[in-house]
């Protein structure tokens, strides 16, 4: 076949392979029995405490054991002392400290401030960061979780391959 032809079903195929071979469903953890298969890729956690943890899908958790692992994106709030001078404090409406810079040029984001004096402030910070974590199943009640699914898979083939004999055939009837 010309090299158009075998490019298109190419693209064709990767599609198809793409859209149909794997999905992401929610379930829900209620016993053992529903805890995700060893070695499952996962998206989403919804922990029993109602905290949500969220994976990536370019690096989503993994089911390893009776745990949960992987990098996901957390909210850390933290304890954090801050030396001044500060070239740049930010205020909410209320004239609460929302956002702080110190002499170094760090900008912190502010939660609550704990104690403020002229060169000094300690603060409750709030960011998001890319941690490690581990998560027992027993503290799962959601779960989303990267599922292939056989039947659109198998119909997948099947049609790139039936596209593939039909031009194939269209091919090989023009070139006689």
């Amino acid at each position: 076949m010309p090299p158009r032809i075998t490019a298109l079903f190419t693209v064709a195929a990767f599609v198809l392979f793409t859209a149909s071979c794997s999905m992401w469903p929610t379930r829900e953890i209620r016993t053992e029995t529903d805890y995700p298969s060893q070695n499952r890729r996962v998206l989403t956690v919804v922990k029993t405490n109602g905290e949500v943890v969220e994976f990536s899908k370019q690096d989503p958790g993994l089911v390893l054991g009776d745990e949960i692992r992987g990098t996901a994106r957390v909210l850390v709030n933290e304890k954090t002392e801050i030396e001044g001078p500060f070239p740049l404090v930010k205020r909410r409406a209320d004239g609460t400290i929302a956002e702080v810079t110190d002499a170094k040029g760090q900008v912190h984001f502010v939660r609550t401030v704990l104690r403020e004096e002229p060169d000094l402030l300690v603060v409750q910070e709030r960011y998001s960061a890319r941690l490690p974590i581990a998560i027992p199943l027993s503290e799962v009640r959601l779960v989303t979780y990267k599922k292939t699914n056989a039947v659109l898979t198998v119909a997948a083939v099947a049609i790139v391959g039936a596209l593939g004999l039909f031009a194939l055939a269209i091919y090989s009837i023009a070139h006689e």
